[in-house]
């Protein structure tokens, strides 16, 4: 125990400042205490077997597997690994850090938040590698340096470390953008490690996916603007209730390593390395039966479907994932598909979120979202949503070129790219041009016909035209949601400004849900029930604020130009009305 007090004090950065100041020193020592694992190895192979026996049988399987062919016992060996995964499910520090030690028989040493450090649960933790840091320690520089040098003590002894990147769990089901600051840490930590103890520095990309999240019903209540509730011992044991619910597998797909820049550590280089890990994260996520499930049936606002529609839609876009590379568990593909899909349906029946009506000797079967669990349901479909990007956006640029709003290649390229910026606060996208370009493989591939350039889209014939709409309209209204949210979030803004010229947050968030009822009463425009998201309405207010529509001021908003904020308002209103007109749904 003594070491590790030794080798945190010679962290160089630290040890000028505590320098002769036995006070601080102290104050150290109780940091470390604070902060510090103690792996048990007895205690981890017993953790093991109590998991094998009993929270095991819930799933289907915890699988793992790397995107390219590398061995993660030489990796680790041969250099500093730090393990970076997104962040679903309380589970998250379960699965991953279980399937590792049982599968590779080395312990990761794993960053959590001091409010998981609670009584028991906190000690049995540490046991098994988790260390715990405060959620935030401001201008306590005493704290950061000492956090940092634990992070050097772990290079140093060169344990592998896993930290999420998110910051915290995904309340939406979309990935966060990364917080900065253990990667920072990092970087420094290891740069201060001598040339007989230093490694390279290699960063995993983690992508985990859950085909079922207990934690939903209390995640889509956030949603909706309910308080988090402060995790406790007797909090995190209702863990038990996921006993009464079927699980399904978690997926776990370990990605290309990635290297920290060379250059030294500036804030745009550690950007740099954390979204690289970050786009790593979301290129490998998985399209798993409960979130293509999700995928389909949420885009029937009320209605039902019968079994053949959903494995139709199902067939189509496995085939578009196919096609596009974009990463599906292997039992989806053709041959295990349609087993695969009615097994996920009984999961989500057994856990009541999915309704049967109908009868089945009668031949007509329904099945349709309990209308209560929407946006339970959403968090599965949100996971998986930046696969699809592009095609959303073409049809919707389709619909425009039909109906006469885009007449030029000019426009078109426009076109797409306002849409991708109105995205922009939903999902990191991809480039302008890497977008550019996948939207144009994307009508090479509907048409069969290669393009050099596009103004050739506009010469293409009504056929092209045809099978493009056919082939990607079952994309149609993947994120229209999110549309209807902008656009709710746009006429809260223009009924406060009618009221009160200036506004707060708390004016908004009152004003926002009185104006969702009323959009759902009429039933014009808003069809989604999961249109009203806490999340989603804010990143609008960043939307329009960043825009220039919106001007904020010592915590008050004000429409900076009336009359271009109703020329913008009327652009949603028009895009929403021309979704909801054409429907053609491609299969």
């Amino acid at each position: 125990m003594k070491e590790i007090y030794e080798i945190v004090l010679s962290y160089p950065k630290l040890k000028d400042r505590v320098r002769g100041k036995i006070e601080e020193q102290e104050k150290v020592i109780k940091i470390v205490d604070e902060i510090k694992a103690q792996f048990s190895e007895k205690v981890a192979r017993l953790l093991v077997h109590f998991i094998d026996t009993t929270f095991i049988h819930l799933y289907e399987g915890i699988n793992i597997d790397t995107v390219v062919d590398y061995d993660l016992e030489k990796l680790v060996s041969n250099n500093h690994v730090v393990l970076v995964p997104n962040h679903q499910s309380h589970a998250d520090y379960v699965a991953l850090n279980y399937i590792i030690y049982k599968k590779f028989k080395f312990p990761v040493f794993v960053a959590g938040g001091i409010n998981l450090n609670i009584p028991l649960l906190g000690t049995l933790f540490r046991w098994c590698g988790c260390f715990f840091i405060r959620r935030s320690f401001g201008s306590d520089i005493l704290y950061k340096l000492t956090l940092e040098a634990y992070l050097y003590f772990l290079l140093y002894k060169g344990y592998p470390i896993e930290f999420f990147f998110e910051g915290g769990r995904s309340r939406s089901g979309k990935l966060m953008s990364p917080r900065y600051g253990l990667y920072q840490m990092l970087l420094e930590a290891h740069d201060a490690l001598s040339s007989d103890h230093q490694k390279p520095l290699k960063f995993i990309p983690v992508s985990i996916v859950h085909e079922y999240v207990p934690e939903t019903s209390s995640l889509a209540r956030e949603l909706d603007g309910a308080k988090k509730h402060k995790e406790s011992f007797f909090r995190l044991f209702k863990i038990f209730k996921i006993f009464a619910y079927r699980m399904g597998s978690v997926h776990i797909r370990l990605g290309q390593p990635v290297d920290p820049p060379h250059l030294e550590n500036s804030k745009k280089n550690i950007q740099t390395l954390a979204f690289n890990c970050f786009r790593e994260v979301g290129n490998n996520i998985l399209v798993t039966p409960s979130s293509l499930l999700a995928l389909i049936m949420l885009d029937e606002p009320t209605g039902a479907l019968k079994w053949d529609e959903i494995f139709a839609k199902a067939k189509s876009i496995v085939h578009y994932c196919e096609v596009f590379n974009i990463p599906i568990v292997d039992t989806l593909r053709e041959a295990k598909l349609e087993r695969t899909l009615e097994d996920s349906i009984d999961l989500f029946l057994n856990n009541k979120k999915f309704d049967v009506i109908g009868e089945e000797n009668l031949g007509h079967v329904f099945y349709a979202v309990n209308v209560n669990c929407r946006k339970e349901m959403l968090y599965f479909k949100n996971s998986i949503l930046h696969h699809f990007l592009t095609p959303w956006i073409l049809n919707i640029a389709w619909i425009n070129l039909f109906n006469g709003s885009i007449t030029d290649v000019s426009g078109l390229r426009r076109f797409l790219l306002s849409q991708r910026k109105h995205m922009k606060y939903e999902f990191y996208l991809p480039t302008v041009k890497e977008f550019v370009l996948e939207a144009k493989a994307l009508i090479e591939w509907c048409t069969g016909k290669a393009l050099t350039s596009y103004d050739e889209v506009l010469t293409l014939s009504a056929r092209d035209f045809y099978n493009v709409i056919m082939k990607i309209g079952i994309f149609s209204k993947s994120m229209m949601y999110i549309h209807e949210a902008y656009y709710i979030s746009a006429l809260t803004i223009k009924a406060l400004h009618t009221e009160m010229a200036e506004f707060k947050l708390e004016d908004y968030w009152k004003k926002s849900k009185e104006v969702y009822s009323w959009q759902r009463g009429i039933n014009r425009v808003i069809t989604f029930s999961e249109s009203f998201s806490m999340p989603v309405m804010k990143n609008s207010m960043q939307y329009f604020t960043h825009q220039k529509y919106l001007i904020m001021e010592n915590g008050v908003y004000h429409i900076k130009d009336t009359e271009a904020f109703d020329t913008m308002l009327l652009s949603w209103e028009n895009l929403l009305l021309d979704q909801l007109s054409f429907n053609i749904r491609g299969v």
